[in-house]
């Protein structure tokens, strides 16, 4: 029903490059691809604090965040943060990647949510928007959030960087058992 993609967008390339501009999938690695990962990981300007990334989102095979949505730092964490606040509270609102960007999650009736990501300021320009079934959407959200984070386990990306003291090297660990809490949560709530 969904298909939830992350893409690690590429350490430097020419914005204004036809190319790009053209074929906007080339700026981006998907996480599937593990031939390039490792390159990618390895790279001098590559951190694992802060990812440039992409996520994007199917439903039902129609494109909800295709390709030429924004991209932006650390996704899965403003992800991760906007599933914990909606259980708490039925309308959310959440500042998306850093830009003036918000990843919006209202209640609708009979088990939907509307998820949307749009500017904050005006003139307010959607960028996605669509009615989706909520526990099916956080359940995809959730799986696409913890292979992110099982890649960077796998891949030892926390421990073979340097990163700030104050970022723990078991990271991924964290965010993945972050991850299994959310979901009994969710089946608790919605039994």
């Amino acid at each position: 029903m969904f298909e939830i993609k992350t893409f690690f967008e590429l350490h430097s390339y020419e914005y204004t490059d036809p190319y790009y501009v053209n074929n906007p999938e080339a700026k981006y690695i998907p996480l599937e691809d593990a031939s390039e990962l490792k390159g990618y990981f390895d790279h001098r300007k590559f951190t694992p604090e802060h990812i440039q990334m992409l996520i994007t989102i199917k439903y039902q095979n129609i494109d909800v965040v295709g390709i030429g949505a924004p991209s932006g730092l650390d996704l899965w964490n403003d992800y991760l943060t906007a599933i914990e606040e909606y259980l708490d509270e039925d309308n959310v609102s959440v500042i998306f990647a850093t830009d003036p960007i918000l990843l919006k999650f209202e209640s609708k009736d009979d088990k939907k949510l509307e998820f949307s990501i749009q500017d904050e300021w005006e003139p307010v320009k959607v960028y996605a928007q669509a009615l989706l079934p909520e526990e099916d959407f956080f359940d995809a959200l959730l799986t696409g959030a913890e292979q992110f984070w099982n890649t960077l386990k796998n891949y030892r990306v926390f421990e073979e960087k340097e990163i700030r003291e104050s970022t723990p090297k078991n990271i991924p660990d964290l965010r993945i058992e972050q991850i299994q809490v959310m979901r009994k949560k969710i089946k608790t709530l919605w039994k």
